[in-house]
């Protein structure tokens, strides 16, 4: 299952858990992003992005091909906002948000650490099984004041 819907500035996907949809859904990220923002990296938030929605797969629906990932992105003048929502129980999100660094050999755990370094902020519902990250952009034909 996949669907999307656009509007001028949002972007709606939702997919089966699997990694195969991931790889669809962040083609279709990164498009819209592209035809909407400037100035934003995009290997950072193609990375950040892709850590996310695996998370939502692997970790929060685990890998239920039965259930859903909701991904959607909206673009103002000054904000870029992605919330992905999983359908799994959620996790301990703070005590994940207070970490700042993983140990060596550490494979598991990078994600936040990873999307946080490259300037998005993170937040989640109470349960866990819904991310938002933000980062401050100027949209396409605007000047960004840094």
């Amino acid at each position: 299952m996949f669907t999307i819907k656009k509007k001028t500035n949002k972007l709606n996907v939702v997919f089966s858990s699997s990694l195969e949809m991931v790889d669809r859904a962040m083609r279709e990220a990164r498009n819209f992003v592209s035809e909407h923002v400037v100035e934003v990296n995009e290997f950072e938030f193609r990375l950040s992005l892709r850590e996310a929605l695996n998370n939502a797969v692997i970790h929060g629906n685990k890998r239920n091909s039965s259930l859903v990932v909701k991904l959607s992105i909206e673009i103002n003048d000054k904000i870029l906002k992605i919330s992905i929502i999983d359908q799994g129980m959620g996790f301990a999100w703070l005590q994940k948000l207070k970490r700042r660094k993983t140990e060596p050999g550490q494979t598991g755990g990078r994600g936040l650490i990873l999307i946080r370094s490259y300037g998005y902020n993170i937040s989640y519902n109470d349960p866990g099984n819904k991310l938002i990250i933000e980062k401050n952009i100027a949209k396409a034909g605007t000047t960004h004041n840094s």
